[in-house]
């Protein structure tokens, strides 16, 4: 099987933008919070979690979950990725989420509560990869 990329007309709307990470509750409802993403090298989508946070319980219960992205200028150019997600503990230095929150300005110093935190790598490994307009 090959792998679903992201078309590059719509790299735009992952690469230092916030979008909606939507995943499942543990009553089947759906949980949706504004998180930082980084398109890698790969062409996988990672972000960074805290382990104390309510989507990491969700998604360790239930790795599914989608990415949905839309253009602040274009209402009409959006991004939807529905992926098996993978997470593993990030390294003590937190190299992945410094990666992470340099394209939105940050740093691990002006992040150092957050980057304190017990935390994931979390890859999403698309099923669907759905971009419009």
């Amino acid at each position: 099987m090959s792998q679903l990329v992201i078309p590059e007309t719509h790299r735009d709307l992952v690469t230092s933008s916030t979008v909606a990470l939507s995943t499942f509750n543990p009553d089947g409802s759906i949980q949706t919070t504004a998180v930082w993403i980084l398109l890698d090298e790969d062409g996988v989508l990672r972000t960074s979690l805290a382990k104390n946070r309510r989507k990491y319980h969700n998604l360790l219960a239930r790795p599914q979950a989608t990415v949905f992205a839309i253009s602040p200028t274009n209402p009409y150019h959006t991004l939807e990725v529905r992926a098996r997600v993978e997470m593993v503990d990030d390294d003590p230095e937190r190299s992945t989420m410094a990666r992470i929150i340099a394209p939105y300005g940050m740093t691990l110093e002006a992040m150092a509560d957050q980057a304190k935190e017990d935390r994931v790598v979390a890859t999403f490994h698309a099923l669907r990869v759905r971009a419009a307009g």
